[in-house]
């Protein structure tokens, strides 16, 4: 139910003052997490390998389901319920789970974006499901010839796709809340091999790539420029940095792990090469939700920074030979189903950091949870973590 203006001020208020007060109950938590965390960026020895849970709003479902009842149709179409829950979510999951979290809330707020909405920019379509999350439709293929390739043209950020409604929501938001909170997307990053295997379809540019590797190539080209448009808007109206001599860029791609070593290295590693050139990156971050054991060998010849989001069922052995001693970090996460079953969370965790090792440069994150996850197998997943993770 919608509430008045004032009253639902009131109610923001409220989950601010309760978030205050947790800082300020936990900082020896707080700062312990924080000195954690520089420790391991730094590839220095914490005293115990970093350790969260997954359970932003942004992407589970896990409190909306177990305790709030509220259907995420409804939660994403109603920007006062957003607000509060986005809140409330990130409020409770501090006081439920200790982890290494460093902070309470995170000081912005907002509707879904990145993997939902760069691909709807360039015209795919986008299922909202009434209590599920949105995904990409991946049924409908925008450029489903090469004539639409061609024509295609990098269409004004602002007024594409879901860019209109999701402004629409953010406006709403800010004059609900904005003199308390940052209000921003959320969601992070939808690159630019994404998008093209997205309106395209990924057989078919896997397709293209066999035999009209030009189209391909005019198709990558046409999605960095719309990538880089959408990171000018993002500096533009809400002062987001990207550029800059010295900086690790980053680049998420899902499909990522769908095309061969070889295509990868043909057609996506150029792509990536001339975006940080131009950026000025020095050394480049991936994240991606597949396994990429079979990249290792491409990655070895790229000044990787950062592997984000490594799932735990990749040779991390390998990760860790190839790439530890050239200083990158690696945040690892739990791969899906593994903590659906009790008796396997103390086994995983255990051979993820016997293979990772204590000697920093690493994170361990629960990966998003869902409903399916009982509570009991987050608590047993935090306690083997911290116990298998000590380091001095």
């Amino acid at each position: 139910m919608r509430t008045t203006g004032g009253a639902f001020r009131q109610k923001v208020e409220r989950l601010l003052r309760e978030a205050s007060r947790l800082e300020r109950e936990s900082k020896d938590r707080l700062e312990s997490a924080r000195t954690r965390f520089d420790a391991s960026n730094n590839l220095e020895t914490p005293d115990r390998i970093p350790v969260t849970v997954s359970l932003s709003p942004v992407w589970s479902n896990w409190y909306f389901r177990k305790r709030y009842h509220v259907r995420i149709g409804e939660y994403w179409r109603n920007p006062e319920l957003l607000v509060e829950h986005q809140l409330r979510t990130y409020i409770d999951s501090f006081k439920d789970f200790e982890d290494d979290r460093t902070w309470v809330i995170p000081g912005e707020v907002g509707p879904l974006g990145g993997v939902v909405l760069h691909p709807s920019i360039v015209g795919c379509r986008t299922i909202f499901p009434e209590d599920d999350f949105a995904w990409i439709d991946l049924s409908h293929r925008a450029l489903d010839s090469k004539e639409k390739v061609d024509d295609f043209a990098t269409p004004d950020i602002p007024t594409a796709g879901l860019m209109p409604e999701t402004l629409e929501r953010l406006d709403k938001i800010g004059k609900l809340v904005g003199d308390l909170l940052k209000v921003r997307i959320q969601g992070g990053d939808g690159g630019p091999l994404q998008m093209a295997a997205y309106t395209r379809g990924i057989r078919e540019l896997i397709k293209d790539m066999y035999t009209d590797p030009p189209i391909v190539r005019r198709l990558m080209d046409k999605m960095l420029d719309v990538y880089d448009a959408i990171r000018r808007y993002y500096r533009q109206t809400w002062g987001i940095e990207y550029e800059g001599d010295g900086r690790e860029g980053h680049f998420y791609d899902n499909p990522l792990a769908y095309f061969s070593p070889a295509l990868v290295e043909e057609f996506v590693l150029p792509c990536y090469r001339s975006y940080a050139e131009k950026c000025g990156w020095a050394r480049w971050s991936f994240e991606t939700q597949g396994v990429m054991d079979d990249l290792i060998e491409v990655f070895s010849r790229i000044p990787v920074g950062h592997f984000g989001n490594l799932v735990s069922s990749s040779n991390l052995a390998r990760f860790k030979e190839v790439f530890g001693p050239r200083g990158t970090r690696f945040s690892v996460f739990v791969a899906p189903g593994r903590l659906v079953s009790e008796a396997g969370v103390r086994a995983e965790v255990s051979r993820i950091v016997s293979t990772m090792g204590l000697a920093g440069g690493w994170t361990l994150s629960s990966g998003v949870l869902d409903a399916a996850v009982p509570e009991t197998h987050i608590y047993a997943f935090l306690k083997a973590a911290k116990e298998s993770g000590k380091c001095r």
